[in-house]
């Protein structure tokens, strides 16, 4: 697991502090002068390796205290003061920049210069009025030297650290940070919800679960409307080329009605390049500008919901803090964002599947409709005269036995009538000649029923159709043809019924054209709803199945002309 910033420094700072520890033994150890005072040196350093072996200990303990900083800079402090006064070297007042240098990285400038005061403060008075190396002025510009290049360091490690982090030092950094506690909990918070994210398939929890998820990381100090965060879900209306608000949190009414185009500012960034953005300026923004509620907001997070290459639109986080979304912050919340992309996607396509299965229990509904209608006008009409008929022979064959012989022979007829209906009705429900000859042979058989029973001329040309299309598009496309010829025969009262099929490159051309009635044709699908056939839905519908593009054309009194063109194999768009 990476160190966290905080922890890495305070490594760095427990490796320089060995540095310095190993570089005061060797000078110690071969200056004739310190052998005097070699002992308390070598003490003084082994008390500065055991405390850096306890902040080692520490370091790895987390988490550390809170006091731990403030602990070390004291301790180094007074360490490396009591080595220089003990050592008696002018030298040795340079390592005391250690401390200044870590209290400007970690607490400003101004509690650097006030460490390298109390360093002043202390050297004056322990060493200036008590080493003889100083009499006479001898040891005075040394020290000068030394004291100014303490402060000197203090004031320009004070002064670029603010600049090189691009804010404010690091000790202000990490106390913008959220406790150790808090942070794991907002984490927790997060991957809870992603877990509660991947199992719903249901479309307005997810968007809820995307919205909780910017409350997640805040804390917020007060209760106002003006201080809560802001946040929504932008999603594209193809219609109208931009992006509305499909969900949102703390918008007022009038914001939530709006749409942006998501060209320009940072949404437009976000839909360009499908990265995370942020902004310190939503009032400035081109497009954001326009929503009230963004203009109390000092910074805007802009994260893309894509899955893939779909990009569904973008999600808005916007808080009334100044700089809250770290890098980390930003990291998680679009690996959450992508997590619902994918679940969007799957609640999608669950509700996609939810329609499919709806429209076939619809449809299957609907053929066994159709199949008790065509039964009842059919069928059992000619059965019921065919039985009623039976009665008044079995009256004639006493009283009229030639008549009777005449009824029987209608009887017969009616009875071959009724069988070749049973058979055509079988034949379109499964057509077996389809699936082992093809669908030219089929609609040919097929023609040949309707002549038989309806005594309409229908025509068949398939001589442009050289190979046969895929089972699947032979399937769908003798349906199609079916429900045109049964709608011609039902409503048209043609003469004539004509059935052309050819193949032109790899599309598979079909059409049905009738000298009927004709038809107003958006005046019928207009009113579809208030219908209880769906004829032509159905037909447009298996059209889709195969990627086809199907087609009706009519006009009172001049017939109707149903055309279908699909792709030979059933997979690509027709050419």
């Amino acid at each position: 697991m990476p160190k966290k910033p905080k922890a890495r420094t305070e490594w760095w700072i427990s490796h320089l502090r060995w540095g310095i520890l190993v570089v005061t033994f060797l000078l110690s150890s071969q200056d004739p002068s310190q052998r005097a005072n070699l002992l308390a040196v070598y003490g003084l350093l082994l008390m500065g390796a055991l405390y850096n072996v306890a902040v080692v200990l520490l370091l790895r303990s987390r988490p550390v205290p809170s006091f731990f900083r403030q602990l070390t800079v004291g301790l180094d402090t007074f360490l490396l003061i009591a080595v220089t006064y003990v050592s008696g070297q002018p030298s040795y007042f340079l390592f005391l920049l250690f401390p200044v240098m870590v209290a400007a990285l970690q607490f400003g400038i101004e509690i650097s210069l006030l460490i390298a005061s109390i360093v002043t403060s202390a050297y004056g008075g322990f060493i200036f009025f008590l080493q003889p190396w100083l009499a006479g002025g001898q040891g005075l510009p040394p020290t000068i030297v030394s004291i100014l290049a303490l402060f000197i360091g203090a004031a320009v490690v004070g002064l670029l650290t603010p600049r090189q982090k691009g804010a404010a030092p690091l000790a202000v950094a990490e106390h913008e940070l959220p406790p150790s506690s808090a942070y794991r909990d907002r984490f927790r918070a997060i991957y809870e919800m992603t877990s509660e994210l991947i199992a719903t398939l249901n479309y307005q929890q997810i968007l809820e679960k995307i919205l909780d998820v910017s409350l997640a990381g805040f804390k917020e100090k007060a209760r106002r409307d003006l201080q809560r965060p802001v946040s929504m879900v932008l999603f594209f209306n193809e219609e109208k080329d931009s992006l509305y608000v499909a969900a949102s949190r703390n918008l007022n009414k009038t914001d939530e009605l709006q749409e942006v185009k998501g060209k320009t500012g940072l949404v437009g960034q976000v839909v360009s390049t499908a990265e995370p953005a942020t902004s310190s300026r939503p009032s400035a923004d081109p497009e954001l500008s326009t929503f009230s509620a963004l203009r109390r907001c000092h910074s805007v997070l802009c994260v893309p919901l894509r899955a893939g290459l779909e990009l569904y639109g973008v999600a808005l986080f916007a808080s009334p803090e100044v700089d809250p979304y770290g890098d980390a912050y930003v990291e998680l919340i679009t690996a959450f964002c992508n997590q619902a992309s994918i679940a969007l996607q799957n609640a999608e396509l669950y509700q996609t599947l939810r329609e499919e299965r709806r429209r076939i229990l619809f449809s299957d509904e609907e053929l066994r409709k159709q199949l008790a209608r065509e039964l009842h006008d059919g069928p059992t009409q000619t059965v019921s005269s065919i039985a009623m008929r039976l009665d008044f022979v079995r009256v004639l064959l006493d009283s009229d036995p030639a008549r009777a012989r005449q009824e029987l022979d209608k009887l017969e007829r009616m009875a071959g009538q009724a069988v070749k209906e049973v058979r055509t009705m079988l034949f379109t429900m499964r057509p077996m000649i389809l699936e082992t000859q093809g669908l030219a042979a089929a609609l040919e058989h097929y023609a040949q029923r309707i002549r038989e029973t309806d005594n309409i001329a229908v025509h068949v040309d398939a001589q442009g159709l050289d190979r046969r299309p895929v089972p699947l598009v032979e399937g769908a496309t003798f349906f199609i043809l079916e429900e045109a010829v049964n709608n011609a025969k039902k409503h048209a009262e043609p003469q004539n019924i004509w059935i052309d099929l050819e193949r032109r490159t790899g599309d598979l051309f079909a059409q049905v054209k009738d000298d009927g009635l004709g038809f107003d044709v958006a005046a019928v699908e207009s009113s579809y709803d208030e219908r209880t056939s769906l004829g032509l839905i159905n037909m447009r519908e298996r059209a889709r199945l195969i990627n086809g593009l199907l087609t009706i054309e009519s006009r009172p009194t001049e017939g109707t002309t149903v055309t279908l063109v699909a792709p030979m194999s059933g997979d690509e768009e027709p050419s």
